[in-house]
């Protein structure tokens, strides 16, 4: 009655196809079947997710949502559908960049595209400031969609907005900085928060970070002591969170008595750019006046791809507080800048390139990796960046079982299995 025949029959088909397949099951018998799986169910769900998307885009330029007094189409939907708030409006900012990007409406529409990378789209579209610019972005961003992890995808999608929008946030080191410690008056217990600029937020983030390792290798050594080597994670005496309040409170342990630290003596930031973006920002601190940076290569970040405040960055490596690390287009090291502490260079310029392990799917951060050599030594590999990239440990240990990897000349990685065909 209030549906057209098209969408009632086509609705009702969608729901015939899910009921067949709920009822039947879903059981894949090996692992070049899951993946099929995975990517034929991501697709439909997809394509659901923009039929959503497009519903209350209808909804709302025709007003439809009036006739209930309903104030907008993301409160009707909300409430006949039960969603949440933050569903709603995710919908809601979905539907009206989808409206302005017809590409990324097309792919979405077409599966192609995924749900987390549209509403991410979506998220800065809603910045008045760079909406206007986005299209002109749209095959950049469709490009790295369909290249990199859903992470790397994040970070470059939001550091093209840092770019874009002119009136971003000013750089946080010289002002609202702020700490506090509260006491809870009923239970006693202490509450810490705080807010600090871009490198301190690094800084604090990385030594924190070492703390944390610490803490972790520290339980990890109990519970093999109690169960020997068939612990596993759950014999861990302390939660993630306790651990988590336990390397804070040795942080200032520390730093009260200065006995040994768990950071290692060697420690040192290293901030990671592209040439033309460093050179950029240092005629920028020279007093010229600022000429636009080029987002799809503008790198200012850790090594793990943590993105830095570009501006405190270049004044650092000024005073030589961090090591800068220059890059050029294609990610090779020219320029490795001085510091308190230089140390293993060449496992650092292998790290730059790659700022989590290359196997497909893994997010372990480049960091916490090891170095393989992409031509195996014993082959005849040279020990050079050129010949190498980050491995976790597990993926690393792979290639003792056949699995080869190599790096094609764009500097995309590809994992072959035992039986030559590859890991996508």
């Amino acid at each position: 009655m209030f549906v057209s025949m098209e969408s009632a029959s086509a609705l009702e088909k969608v729901a015939e196809g899910l009921d067949e397949l709920l009822a039947s099951g879903v059981e894949p018998s090996n692992s070049g079947a899951a993946i099929e799986v995975i990517r034929a169910v991501e697709s439909v769900t997809r394509r659901i997710a923009a039929v959503q998307s497009e519903l209350l885009d209808v909804i709302d330029r025709r007003v439809l949502y009036a006739a209930d007094g309903h104030t907008s189409a993301k409160v009707m939907v909300r409430h006949v559908a039960k969603l949440s708030a933050g569903e709603a409006a995710g919908r809601a900012k979905t539907a009206r960049m989808l409206s302005d990007l017809d590409e990324v409406a097309g792919q979405f529409r077409r599966g192609e595209l995924g749900v987390d990378h549209v509403r991410l789209l979506a998220r800065v579209h809603a910045n008045a400031r760079v909406r206007p610019h986005m299209a002109d972005a749209e095959d950049w961003f469709l490009r790295i969609a369909n290249r990199v992890t859903f992470p790397r995808f994040e970070s470059a999608v939001r550091q093209w907005e840092r770019l874009a929008d002119s009136d971003g946030a000013e750089p946080k080191a010289s002002r609202d900085r702020s700490a506090s410690t509260v006491q809870n008056g009923i239970d006693l217990s202490w509450e810490f928060s705080g807010s600090f600029g871009s490198l301190q937020g690094l800084s604090i983030k990385e030594i924190f970070d070492h703390y944390l390792q610490a803490e972790l290798l520290a339980d990890w050594e109990k519970a093999r002591a109690e169960h020997g080597d068939e612990a596993t994670a759950a014999d861990l005496p302390r939660t993630a969170a306790q651990r988590s309040a336990d390397a804070l409170w040795q942080v200032f342990q520390d730093a009260a008595a200065n006995p040994e630290s768990a950071t290692p003596v060697s420690f040192v930031h290293n901030i990671v750019w592209d040439a033309r973006g460093y050179e950029e920002m240092l005629r920028r601190l020279s007093g010229a006046e600022a000429r636009p940076l080029d987002f799809a290569e503008f790198r200012c970040s850790t090594i793990d791809g943590v993105a830095v405040d570009p501006s405190e960055a270049a004044a650092s490596s000024l005073v030589e507080s961090m090591r800068r690390v220059v890059t050029d287009a294609s990610g090779v090291v020219i320029d490795q800048g001085r510091a308190r502490a230089f140390t293993a260079n060449a496992r650092l310029a292998v790290l730059i390139a790659d700022d989590h392990c290359t196997h497909p799917g893994c997010w372990i951060p480049a960091s916490q990796c090891q170095i393989d050599h992409t031509r195996p030594y014993a082959s005849g590999g040279v020990t050079t960046p050129a010949n190498g990239g980050p491995r976790c440990g597990h993926h690393n240990r792979l290639k003792e079982r056949g699995y080869t990897v190599w790096r094609d000349p764009a500097g995309l990685w590809h994992t072959i299995r035992p039986d030559g065909t590859e890991i996508e």
